[in-house]
């Protein structure tokens, strides 16, 4: 017997794999897997040709030197990854099932001999932009060289898997993909390219998730049965019920409370609507949380298709998401069955105790996703599909089927919103998943530079109406000519809170907000508080703001709040008023979800536009054509407030600030993920395209000669260089609260670090680093030295301010320890 795997027990005794059984049980899954964008058989075929070079006489070889080494009969293993174990698999489409005549045919082979040949390490390019191949040059290279394996394999593989049915999954595979472009209505190259992605995810996840079976000694092969659907859903309805039961205090409380209300049975009935986009339109404090999760629940119990969806919530910022999900995992008492996928998540011993999860068990769960509920980053989200390697888009098959709730999705970063679009009308066009897409300040999303394609229905029926009974906050425009100084911003400010208990102040820069805390700190008197916060305070200093700053409003104490934008998207606070620096209408808007969130002043509070004078925004083009844009629709509500609905905050008003800010020549060319250096190829989007292919396809030809396949695609190089957040930033821990403990415990360490010991360290230190940019980094070298742990820097005592986080006195060069 040939075996694809060993696991050794205690006792030596060696279990073994064979390569067939491991071939038929991938196949299996996979074949799930593929099901749920109607190519089953594809996927089949997939898991059987994955690992058909293990039948060679070199890898069994290499796995009998793994043994021997296991069991110490030598001193050194094989090298990882000496036999190319993937390329015969690649190799037989190619040369054995192919058929040149049939385009459809081609595609599919070249589909195939690309997934079964990338996966381990990820996607290769079919052409890089220097017009490199490094598949067809690895598959020619093996014709070559190893004709004798070849055959040998060959005859082997075909002895437990007849060259006739193997030819006849080819062919239904072949149907398949021809079904599968007839389901979609806009079958473009990026489409195809995302095809290639689910069926190298679909096959990856089998792969690892059969081996670890085996290793695990784990018989069951079927997933997990998530259809418990009925039981979440009737207890967010106990939920609401006894929120219903709960008397206002307030005119204005009960008022909001009623609208809730009717947005929450809004979404209830949505839930009973088929596969689609949707929006939810709602007014900052609308209650979106436990009413899309109403709708969520509602629909994935109607939900046709395999079973094997769940509900995703996708967020911008992990303190919401901490927010949210504490929230639903109360009201729906799925403690295990929620995961919280972001970089603040902490493993600690006494919690993997508590919920019985080692930091193993949360690995897996993270690469697969297949948790009935998934609260996440935007960050996270995408790089499942356009990021490089294998770790990410395993799971991309179980966005299948499912339902993501977008929340907050105006904040989606700027330059992916082109890449968003395309997955959104692939995910639903073809793999049956709905999507609700989450905000008060809502997108237009159906712009043709995003590019979704389905029609977005609103699930609010009345949104203008909502929006006009929602108001607890009027925006009032304060703006000058000339803009204000910091004095005269200062006063401005003074003049609004002497009517008010608490105010936030809103800024768009981190100088800009340094500046006005400052100032405003040396003129308030010793009974108002004034907070400050913005992202040079670690995470850990931020939280503790944030419950100083809400402690202080329930108790109403004077206070104010001198922020960045960081304050403004979900965090649910209540100032009686906001100052906001001109920035983008929709930035206005989120401030001004921070006042009066709850209806508890009887009258609307006031939300004040006021402009800095000699605002340095540098390369923030976002912030920029964000504050001109909204300064010429203050421009039409000067002179004509009624088409606007006498409101800022009307979506008439939000609605006319996106046509001209997607409108923009700049934004429309930001939206497809820009990248510098190569004047032909000018952003990501574009190396999945038409343009794109004819781009590299002529390259090749100048360097070489005619390219015989195809497909083009640059998977490795479009991965490496996808980044959702740019990563021009340095991390430094700096020393606040227990982070100072921390550095203690580093800087006192002699010697290196283990493994284990380095892990601890980093995830207990994970609260008190701070982003800075490198430019930044370099102003700040004599307070940052370099630490034993490689990566690590460390802000040096005295150099952290209680306050105000990272001091900016001195600028002198680098130490090390």
């Amino acid at each position: 017997m040939k075996s694809a795997h060993f696991k050794i027990s205690c006792s030596q005794t060696i279990r073994c794999q064979s390569v067939k059984a491991h071939l038929e049980e991938t196949a299996a899954l996979s074949e799930q897997f593929a099901a749920k964008i109607k190519m089953p058989k594809t996927g089949r075929l997939l898991g059987i040709l994955h690992d058909s070079g293990k039948f060679s006489h070199a890898y069994q070889t290499y796995l009998d030197e793994c043994k021997q080494f296991e069991l110490g009969k030598i001193s050194a293993p094989p090298r990882k990854g000496s036999v190319d174990h993937g390329i015969f698999g690649a190799v037989y489409v190619m040369e054995e099932l192919r058929d040149k005549k049939n385009v459809i045919s081609e595609i599919v082979a070249e589909i195939l001999a690309m997934v079964i040949a990338s996966h381990h390490g990820g996607l290769r390019d079919f052409l890089g932009l220097d017009a490199s191949t490094p598949l067809w040059n690895r598959i020619e290279k093996y014709g070559r060289n190893k004709k004798e394996e070849y055959e040998s394999i060959k005859e082997e593989f075909e002895k437990n898997f007849p060259q006739k049915d193997v030819r006849e999954l080819f062919s239904e595979a072949v149907l398949e993909m021809e079904g599968l472009k007839r389901c979609l209505p806009n079958f473009t190259p990026f489409q195809m390219h995302l095809v290639i992605k689910f069926l190298y995810s679909c096959l990856i996840d089998s792969d690892r998730e059969d081996t670890r079976l085996f290793m695990e000694g784990i018989e069951e092969k079927s997933e997990t049965d998530r259809g418990h659907w009925k039981d979440y859903e009737r207890r967010l309805e106990y939920f609401l019920g006894k929120l219903r039961e709960k008397t206002p205090e307030t005119m204005s409380e009960k008022r909001i409370k009623e609208l809730r209300e009717e947005i929450s049975e809004a979404c209830y009935q949505a839930g009973g609507w088929p596969a689609g986009v949707y929006k939810l339109t709602v007014p900052t404090g609308g209650g979106k949380t436990l009413a899309s999760m109403r709708m969520a629940l509602r629909h994935m119990e109607a939900k046709e298709g395999t079973g094997s969806g769940r509900i995703l919530q996708v967020l911008p910022y992990t303190s919401i998401i901490e927010q949210n999900a504490a929230v639903v995992r109360e009201v729906l008492q799925c403690e295990e069955e929620l995961l919280e996928h972001h970089s603040n998540v902490m493993i600690e011993a006494k919690e993997e105790e508590e919920h019985n999860l080692s930091s193993e068990q949360y690995r897996l769960l993270t690469e697969r996703w297949n948790s009935p509920f998934i609260f996440t980053t935007t960050v996270q989200f995408l790089n499942t599909v356009y990021a490089s390697g294998t770790q990410n888009i395993r799971r991309m098959h179980n966005l299948a089927e499912s339902v993501i709730i977008m929340d907050e999705v105006q904040a989606l970063p700027l330059k992916t919103m082109k890449l968003f679009g395309e997955l959104v009308n692939f995910l639903y066009y073809a793999c049956n998943t709905t999507f609700l897409l989450c905000t008060a300040t809502q997108p237009d999303l159906e712009d043709r530079s995003i590019g979704i394609h389905a029609q977005v229905r609103e699930i609010i029926p009345d949104v203008a109406e909502k929006f006009h009974q929602f108001q607890r906050m009027a925006v009032v425009d304060r703006t000058m000519t000339e803009g204000y100084e910091i004095e005269k911003a200062v006063d401005f400010i003074e003049g609004v809170k002497k009517e008010l208990k608490s105010l936030l102040v809103v800024m768009n820069t981190k100088k800009m907000t340094r500046e006005i805390y400052e100032a405003l700190r040396k003129r308030m008197d010793r009974e108002t508080k004034v907070l400050y916060l913005t992202t040079e305070l670690c995470p850990a200093h931020r939280s503790n703001v944030i419950f100083q700053m809400k402690t202080l409003l329930k108790e109403k104490k004077s206070m104010i709040c001198v922020s960045t934008s960081i304050l403004e998207a979900g965090v649910d606070v209540s100032f009686e008023g906001v100052v906001r620096n001109v920035a983008g209408l929709d930035s206005i808007a989120q401030s001004s979800g921070r006042g009066n969130r709850h209806g508890e002043q009887e009258k609307n509070g006031i939300t004040y536009i006021i402009n800095m004078k000699d605002e340095k925004l540098g390369s923030m083009t976002e912030i920029a054509v964000g504050e001109e844009k909204t300064k010429a629709v203050l421009d039409t509500y000067r002179r004509r407030p009624e088409a606007y609905d006498h409101s800022l905050l009307s979506p008439i008003a939000m609605r006319d600030y996106y046509q001209k800010y997607f409108g923009a020549g700049e934004i429309k060319i930001q939206m497809r993920y820009p990248l510098e250096g190569d004047s032909e190829l000018e952003d990501l989007y574009s190396y999945f395209t038409k343009e794109g292919a004819r781009v590299l396809t002529r390259r090749y030809k100048g360097k070489t000669g005619g390219y015989q396949w195809k497909l083009t695609y640059p998977f490795e190089t479009a991965g490496k260089k996808f980044k959702v957040i740019d990563e021009d930033t340095v991390s430094v821990l700096v020393p606040y609260g227990k982070g100072k403990d921390i550095i203690g415990q580093i800087i006192g360490k002699s010697g290196r670090y283990s493994l284990s010991e380095m892990r601890r360290l980093l995830r207990e230190a994970r609260p008190f680093f701070v982003n800075l940019y490198g430019s930044k980094v370099r102003e700040y070298q004599e307070c940052v030295v370099a630490s034993p742990i490689s990566g690590v820097l460390i802000l040096k005592d005295g150099y952290y301010d209680a306050i105000v986080g990272i001091k900016e006195e001195q600028t002198l060069e680098f130490l090390s320890l």
